[in-house]
């Protein structure tokens, strides 16, 4: 049995190794995926100085003298509207562009005074009242970011953000490091798939798969295969030698991994060529975690024990930082809780991983709450909760006001 913090590194080692490789997708489906390569812009934004609302584009100049008793009068020398395709003529001394929001101005114009602060005379000039600054309401070609910025780098998170930049920077399409292919399998003949079907004595129902399902795809990898086993160490090997070449990167089993009777996990794998790297951890819950590859260089195998919470901080504390590796990205980094009552672990030399409630009190202060009873079948714990908080190899107890990790 190795520490958790071996475990870790030997899976970052690991994963280091390995890249996912690219593909390239449409900028709209980039959200929550990893940027593969430094972007730039592909254009100024804006692209040309155009005016930030409606009104009249004037020459700064003919507005020296202006006041509210000596209002200025100017003709009218065209309409632009967005959109607008022609270039219009460089404005002339005592003329103004009628002039739409997002229209380009043009040459000669350094200023745009808003339609509501002006006015029509009899004869069809416009009559301003106030003075105009330069650069009032004119949006500057650049002025934003300039053709050739660097936009994205390189394994950065992309977020909806990142796509209003891109596309407006003229990028409809980038690579990104591909999904990683995961390969879910549960094993027990106790556990029933169906939810319509009634338990009979010595059933449950597969919670794990489900779970496993939803949690793999929110962590941005791709669900391939789920298939249940029964206690049988020949269907297990035929079903796994199956996905073997369906180009999965990470096998995930839950159950027959501990030192059972019917744990035949360990054994199968060193049967098949798979290299296992290490085989329980002092941790809780989840102590028989197993970690494995099929050499060389083929997928990745975790086998996790068949308790959902056990499951639970299995993919959490182990899968997630390997896809991370995988991914070019850095492990998960810790935050931190002032601890709301107390929570006694006792004198095991484990690290925990214990669902836990977190809150901002009224001084704006990250408090964290930690249930007592947590075994490793028990799922209420998860309702109320909303992060893992963790307790130290060498901590027994965690006393209110105590500064405690934890992971989202």
């Amino acid at each position: 049995m190795i520490s958790y913090s071996e475990a870790l590194r030997i899976i970052l080692q690991q994963g280091s190794r390995y890249c996912l490789g690219y593909e390239k997708i449409d900028v709209a489906a980039i959200a929550g995926r990893i940027c593969a390569a430094e972007i730039r812009a592909r254009v100024d934004n804006q692209p040309f100085d155009n005016s930030a609302m409606d009104g009249f584009a004037v020459k700064v100049t003919d507005f020296e003298q202006a006041s509210e008793f000596k209002p200025v009068s100017l003709s009218v020398a065209g309409h632009i509207a967005a959109g607008e395709l022609r270039r219009f003529p460089a404005l002339s001394s005592g003329q103004c562009y009628e002039i739409m929001t997002g229209a380009p101005v043009p040459p000669g114009c350094d200023a745009v005074v808003p339609v509501e602060k002006t006015m029509r005379d009899d004869a069809g000039r416009v009559v301003f009242s106030g003075g105009a600054v330069a650069g009032e309401n004119i949006r500057y070609a650049g002025s934003d970011f300039h053709q050739g910025d660097v936009l994205v780098r390189k394994s950065e998170i992309l977020h909806p953000g990142h796509i209003l930049a891109l596309a407006t920077a003229g990028v409809g399409c980038l690579d990104v490091v591909c999904k990683a292919r995961v390969a879910l399998i549960s094993t027990g003949q106790e556990v029933i798939e169906s939810f319509d079907t009634p338990l009979r004595y010595g059933q449950i129902y597969n919670s794990t798969k489900p779970y496993l399902k939803g949690a793999v795809a929110a962590l941005g990898m791709d669900v391939a295969a789920g298939d249940t086993v029964q206690d049988d160490p020949a269907a297990f090997q035929k079903k796994l030698e199956s996905l073997c070449g369906a180009g999965i990167d990470i096998f995930i089993s839950t159950g027959a991994v501990s030192a059972g009777v019917h744990d035949f996990v360990p054994s199968v794998l060193k049967d098949m060529g798979f290299e296992i790297f290490f085989h329980k951890a002092a941790i809780r819950p989840g102590k028989p975690v197993l970690f494995a590859m099929l050499s060389p260089g083929g997928p990745f195998y975790f086998g996790l024990p068949g308790n959902p919470a056990a499951t639970a901080a299995g993919l959490r504390f182990f899968v997630y930082p390997l896809l991370r590796a995988l991914q070019g990205l850095p492990p998960p980094a810790p935050q931190y809780g002032i601890m709301q009552g107390s929570f006694r672990k006792g004198d095991m030399p484990l690290r925990f991983f214990m669902q836990a409630r977190t809150f901002i009190d009224q001084q704006g202060r990250c408090r964290i709450e930690i249930p007592q009873k947590q075994p490793s079948f028990m799922v209420s714990p998860f309702i109320g909760s909303n992060a893992w908080a963790v307790v130290p190899e060498d901590v027994g107890e965690l006393k209110d006001g105590d500064l405690v990790e934890f992971y989202q």
